[in-house]
């Protein structure tokens, strides 16, 4: 089980990849917000979320906090800490997948 939940925090940190780079493009033309890729852990999902840069920015503070649509959260691995009606917030829980996640963080982490 913990390979699975491994290649489930993989496919969710490949989403947040595409989506630091969404968020440079959108900075680059200086849009206030822009689509970006729901970050939830089914490789195939093709969830749009409409977020404000700012928006995501509050998600990308914690290594280890995602947005997806809603329902799209597996609660073995995940919890929801906020709910914005077009999208959630999750937290990682579960350590193996919390470590993958933090591991694979494309930002610095604040110490």
């Amino acid at each position: 089980m913990e390979n699975e939940n491994v290649k489930r925090a993989t496919t969710e940190a490949l989403f947040r990849d595409v989506n630091e780079r969404i968020a440079e493009s959108a900075e680059r033309f200086e849009a206030d917000s822009t689509e970006f890729l729901g970050e939830c852990a089914d490789a195939n999902c093709t969830h749009r979320l409409a977020v404000t840069l700012v928006e995501y920015e509050e998600v990308r503070a914690d290594g280890a906090t995602f947005m997806l649509a809603p329902g799209h959260e597996q609660d073995d691995i995940e919890c929801v800490v906020e709910k914005h009606g077009r999208y959630h917030i999750v937290e990682k829980m579960q350590a193996a997948v919390r470590a993958t996640v933090k591991r694979l963080n494309p930002r610095p982490e604040a110490a």
